[in-house]
Formats: C-alpha cells, sequence, structure tokens
C-alpha cells in the first residue's frame, strides 16, 4: 500500500502582511505565534491572565515583534484583524469569538493552521482515553518499518511547532483533542482512527451528545480514497460508522469479523489480499488490558496501511515502553507496592484501569470532576478496592457513589491521602493514584526514589 500524498491541503493561505490574532497563550499559542510571525504575519496574541502571570511570556513575544494584549475578554481588544487563531483551550462559545462570529470573521485553530500548512499526509488518532499510547505505538512501528514519521499534536508538542519538518517525513501522526476538532474547516486526516468515547469534558462540552459531535469532525472533511478506523466494541464510536466516507476498517476483540482482531489469543489484522496476518501474543502487548489490545490494533492497521510489515509491526510493539503515570510502578516500600496511573484522569480511565490491577488495592482518587457522572466509578471502587483515600473537588461526588461509606476517608491533599492509605496497607498491596478527574497540579508528588516509613516517608 502507498500513502496517499493527495491528502496533503492544496492551497496554503499567503499570511504575509495580515493581521491575527491568536487567542491563548499557552504552549498551542506560543507556537502558533512564533509561526505566524515566521510566514510575515503581523500578530496580536491575547490572554485572560494579567502580566504578572504571562510575564515569560509577555517577554518573549515582545522581543519577537508580537503585540501582547492581557486580561483579554472582548473582540474590541484586538482592534482590526483579519484572521482568528485560537487555542485548544479556548471555548467556542467565548464571548470573543461569539462577537467574532457575528462580524464573520475566519476562525480557526492550531490543528487546522497546522493542517493546512503540513507538507505530509496526517494519521489523525483520537479518543476519550488512550489516544497518546496509541500515538507513540503507531510512531514506533513505522520506525520499525523505516517509514520516517513525526509525532505531534494533543501529545504535548502542537503540530503548528512542527510544521517545518513535514515536509521530510512520508507521515505525521497527530493526536487529535475534541477541543482541537471544534475549530476544524479543512482538516482532513489521510488515516482518522476513533478509539472510545466516554463522558468527559463535560465543563467544557454542554452535553454528552456535543462531545460526540465533536468527536465526529474526525472524519469530517474525508474522502472515499482515505480510511476511517473504529473501535466498534464501544457504541457510542460504533454508531458513528454511517460517518466515515472513506474506507471503514473496524477493530474488536469480541468480533471475527473485523479488520482488527483477537484470534485464539493472538492480536489478528486482515486488510491486504493475501489474508489475515497475525501480529503478536496477546501477552506482548506491554500494557494489560483488552482496551490496550484494541488500541495494539488500531496501530498496527495505520501502520500496515503505511506500508509496514506484520514482522516490523510486532518489533514496534516490542520496543513500546508505556507512557508514564500509566499503570507504572514506582516504589515499593515493606511489601508495598505504589502505582502512578495519574493518567487515568476522567472515570471510563480509572474504571478500566482498576479492572487490570491484581491483588489487594488502596486507592488514591479525585480532582477536579469535569461534570461527570462517577456512579460506574464508585460502584467498582466498592467492589475492587480495601480503602479509599479521596482528594480533590470531586471527593464529595465519588464517596456518594461508593456503597460503603467505611471504605472511604476523605482527605484534605495528596500528601495526607498518601500518609493515611500507607498506615492502612499491608505487605503485598497496592496504593494506587487513580484520579478518575483532571489534577489541577495536585499530583505533583514525587515517590521515586524516597525511603519509607510506616509513620511517613523519610525526606
Amino acid at each position: 500500500m502507498l500513502i496517499d500524498r493527495d491528502a496533503v491541503f492544496s492551497y496554503p493561505p499567503d499570511l504575509s502582511n495580515k493581521r491575527v490574532a491568536v487567542l491563548g497563550l499557552a504552549r498551542s499559542g506560543l507556537a502558533c505565534v512564533r509561526f505566524l510571525l515566521g510566514q510575515g504575519a503581523e500578530v496580536v496574541g491575547a490572554d485572560r491572565k494579567d502580566s504578572e502571570q504571562l510575564t515569560d511570556e509577555v517577554h518573549e513575544l515582545t522581543s519577537l515583534g508580537a503585540e501582547v494584549i492581557t486580561e483579554f475578554k472582548q473582540l474590541e481588544q484586538l482592534g482590526a484583524i483579519d484572521l482568528i487563531v485560537t487555542s485548544p483551550g479556548i471555548a467556542w462559545d467565548h464571548p470573543a469569538l461569539g462577537q467574532a462570529r457575528r462580524r464573520r470573521l475566519e476562525i480557526v485553530g492550531e490543528l487546522e493552521l497546522a493542517y493546512q500548512f503540513c507538507r505530509a499526509p496526517i494519521i489523525g488518532i483520537c479518543g476519550t482515553n488512550g489516544k497518546g499510547s496509541t500515538t507513540m505505538m503507531t510512531g514506533l512501528m513505522l520506525a520499525a518499518a523505516d517509514i520516517n514519521n513525526l509525532i505531534a499534536g494533543n501529545i504535548g508538542l502542537p503540530l503548528i511547532s512542527q510544521i517545518d519538518r513535514s515536509a521530510e517525513v512520508a507521515v505525521v501522526i497527530a493526536e487529535v483533542s475534541s477541543f482541537q476538532l471544534e475549530t476544524i474547516r479543512h482538516f482532513r486526516p489521510w488515516i482518522a482512527a476513533l478509539l472510545n468515547i466516554t463522558p468527559d469534558h463535560l465543563d467544557r462540552h454542554s452535553s454528552f451528545a456535543e462531545y460526540i459531535a465533536a468527536k465526529r469532525r474526525l472524519f469530517e472533511n474525508q474522502t472515499g480514497s482515505d480510511f476511517g478506523i473504529l473501535c466498534v466494541d464501544d457504541s457510542a464510536v460504533a454508531d458513528m460508522q454511517p460517518a466515515v466516507p472513506g474506507q471503514l476498517l473496524t477493530v474488536s476483540t469480541a468480533s471475527a469479523d473485523a479488520a482488527g482482531r483477537l484470534e485464539d489469543g493472538y492480536l489478528v489484522i486482515d486488510i491486504v489480499p493475501e489474508g489475515p496476518e497475525a501480529i503478536c501474543s496477546i501477552r506482548d502487548v506491554p500494557v494489560p488490558g483488552l482496551y490496550n489490545v484494541r488500541n495494539a490494533l488500531v496501530a498496527a492497521l495505520a501502520a500496515r496501511l503505511c506500508g509496514a510489515t506484520a514482522q516490523q509491526i510486532a518489533q514496534g510493539l516490542r520496543d513500546f515502553v508505556p507512557v508514564d503515570h500509566l499503570l507504572q510502578e514506582v516504589v515499593k516500600a515493606e511489601g508495598v507496592t505504589f502505582v502512578d496511573d495519574s493518567k487515568a484522569t476522567n472515570p471510563a480511565a480509572a474504571v478500566a484501569d482498576l479492572s487490570v490491577l491484581d491483588g489487594p488495592v488502596i486507592v488514591i482518587a479525585g480532582g477536579q470532576g469535569k461534570g461527570v457522572d462517577f456512579t460506574e466509578f464508585g460502584q467498582a471502587l466498592t467492589r475492587r478496592a480495601k480503602l479509599i483515600c479521596l482528594i480533590g473537588e470531586s471527593q464529595h461526588e465519588i464517596a456518594a457513589a461508593i456503597e460503603d461509606d467505611a471504605k472511604t476517608i476523605k482527605c484534605g491533599e495528596l500528601r495526607e491521602a498518601v500518609h493515611r492509605a500507607y498506615s492502612a496497607a499491608q505487605a503485598d498491596d497496592k496504593i494506587v493514584l487513580l484520579p478518575g478527574g483532571a489534577s489541577l497540579d495536585m499530583f505533583a508528588t514525587k515517590l521515586n526514589g524516597a525511603r519509607y516509613s510506616r509513620s511517613w516517608p523519610a525526606q
């Protein structure tokens, strides 16, 4: 199979001498400002924070020749502009964007801007959970096949910051979020993969249906020559099959007809005329759990479409090292194992990860709830955990969902939760940081390398 170069956008805009506003000056916004200045645009960067909170950003951007507006609220603060570029953190219903739409100003997000200048076809990987791991697996599989690729996007490296490199690679692998998809216009991934959809970010999206609609936009601009990969074991993803305009490939650990599936304990892909190809044993998947098997199958299908062989795909999967904070054993003290699973920032991820942990478990849970329902998480904690130490603003909601009050301890901060959990632990227990919510920077405590006593970790 050949990578489809026709999926590259043909008409990158001329931004020279255009006045462009970039809203939001976090990582993606700063990258947009730098790129736009390089294109000859006159740039004004705006952020709701005050100048004291943005000291470094103001210094850098003004030294580069950009204008900076702090304490941004209204469109009028920007002056006359030709284009607005939004960071993913800027909600579509922001008042300034509402004003801009009424004035028919062009608005694009960082992902859309990057796509318009990207010189390589894009594999877009989206889903509530697991998209970072799947993105990395795909890159390693292609690397094992000597297919030059670039990984960027929501994974922590804005795609716009890597656009100059896109001309040097065969394909770009982009982790894509619902926030980024809100502001696309032409964005067209050659391969679009959707892993799962579970309630999340409902503080940003007005409803679960709106969240699903944002994810659906991943396929919006595809054509018949493109590919859509859907993990159909997830009902919300399965319902999207009619929305895929290109060639549909399904992944399932329960169906014998899926293009990516399990057969007799082996990961199998079935997309070439020669017939099904076994990749590896399920025991060779580096992270436990059927959802991680599905992620590996998605990566395998994408890599095979790019020309990697089954053997090269298997090698790439063996090279994969689980990302930090994903079911990561960080230290063992007096027979008690501490596990960092702070990547589980929504209830669905937390429930899935809890299901693959063996032995007695003490859970530290809580954070920012983001408007989601904790019922299933509470039920799973009731069944599986011997003790739950709760932190953060969602602790009361999680406690209400737990069916055994005797199992819960409400704590003021993470440090206290670790202390209470360790004091109650016995040899062979696991203490797991499994928040089920966003951290709000609470989870910076480092356990690695510390020495522990029953009273408190020694410093």
